[in-house]
């Protein structure tokens, strides 16, 4: 493998970390933290620039909240400045790690994501109902993914191309973030209640996690796609499929596969792992493939119409802005588009229907007599 050197002086050019600030903010422009690092943004550039040449550059000021949908989930966020670094390092870094990657990994990747996916799974689930043998599917999934890979394999797995001690440093104080455990164990069912791990995991909501998890699974992609020659698999981040001739042969790759998850990555497969025949319609981010068709999941489509149900009420006493809502409806009839729901989706659209309350928003409409005594032309 070729190794790279001088990135770190790449990395800390200005130029680069003014690239990393636009892209850090995209999307965030009028957020109170963006305005306030961009109202003296040449002095915290060079601030920036100045701690990573010094080495004395810190993960600090980080807060955690906790995400509901589609499963609850701990979020750690970092603070903007800290962004900034990330993603210079993502512009100096992502070519390289880039070139490794397997072509059928989906997952926090520029041109690809959920909609390819799906569409590559149905064509190969077409391609293989007209040959000869018994064809079946199966779907992995790894437990708690982001929270159990150790971090000698985390740095092992980035490190590999790069001969920059510097960088290597960036890296893991990256990783690191503040010091805080972020692992979890296997039968941790709450995790606002459970007790965080040592030596495991990653922060779950940041550029560098997002890449150190393609990384990491790279190995993966073609140890599955080599050695064990399975003839169809593809990965959208730590859920994996892949198509065998057999009910016999998947069970084999299954069984290898998982044995080198746990020897070189130290991750298990969870209990959604399962192997079905091709008509069975799996479900794969977010939605059920079939052979014919690709709908979306049931609990998907529940929690959207309780989301719109809750959208409209909210609307209505004005606890909802109007572009917000306009937001939701759109997001959904977007993601509906590429699914085979009409009927869903002209129904969701019938129903949706956007109502202010003026009286309990602006009490002066309220009507009153002595009001119109006093202004007879009004």
């Amino acid at each position: 493998m070729e190794k790279h050197e001088q990135l770190f002086e790449r990395f800390v050019d200005f130029e680069n970390l003014y690239d990393g600030y636009r892209m850090a903010r995209q999307d965030k422009r009028y957020k109170s933290e963006v305005l306030t690092y961009s109202a003296n943004l040449e002095e915290r550039l060079i601030d920036l620039q100045n701690s990573l040449i010094w080495q004395t550059y810190k993960v600090d000021g980080m807060h955690e909240f906790y995400e509901y949908y589609p499963k609850k989930r701990i979020i750690t966020v970092m603070p903007f400045g800290c962004r900034v670094a990330n993603c210079a390092a993502y512009n100096v870094l992502w070519p390289i790690y880039r070139k490794s990657m397997y072509e059928h990994s989906y997952g926090s990747i520029a041109g690809k994501g959920p909609i390819k996916a799906c569409d590559t799974l149905q064509n190969w689930i077409r391609l293989v109902s007209r040959k000869p043998d018994k064809w079946v599917i199966c779907k992995m999934d790894i437990a708690k993914f982001f929270f159990r890979i150790p971090f000698e394999v985390q740095m092992k797995h980035l490190t590999k191309p790069i001969r920059d001690d510097r960088m290597k440093w960036f890296l893991e104080t990256a990783i690191k973030c503040d010091g805080r455990p972020f692992g979890l164990s296997l039968d941790s069912s709450n995790v606002e209640e459970c007790e965080r791990v040592f030596g495991i995991g990653m922060q779950v909501g940041s550029l560098i996690s997002q890449v150190t998890g393609n990384v990491v699974m790279s190995s993966a992609d073609h140890y599955i796609k080599r050695v064990l020659g399975a003839p169809y698999y593809l990965r959208y981040m730590d859920d994996m499929i892949f198509l065998a001739p057999s009910k016999e042969k998947a069970q084999d790759i299954l069984f290898r596969f998982e044995s080198y998850l746990y020897d070189n990555l130290g991750l298990q497969l969870n209990s959604k792992t399962a192997i079905m025949p091709l008509d069975a319609g799996v479900e794969f981010v977010g939605k059920r493939v079939w052979p014919d068709k690709i709908t979306l999941r049931k609990s998907t489509t529940l929690h959207m119409k309780r989301h719109l149900r809750y959208v409209m009420e909210h609307y209505t006493t004005g606890e909802i802005t109007l572009d917000y809502a306009l937001s939701v409806i759109r997001s959904y009839l977007g993601l509906t588009q590429h699914c085979d729901c009409e009927n869903f989706r002209n129904k969701m659209v019938e129903d949706f229907k956007l109502v202010r309350s003026f009286a309990e928003e602006c009490p002066y409409y309220e009507y009153d007599p002595s009001y119109y005594e006093e202004n007879p032309y009004d």
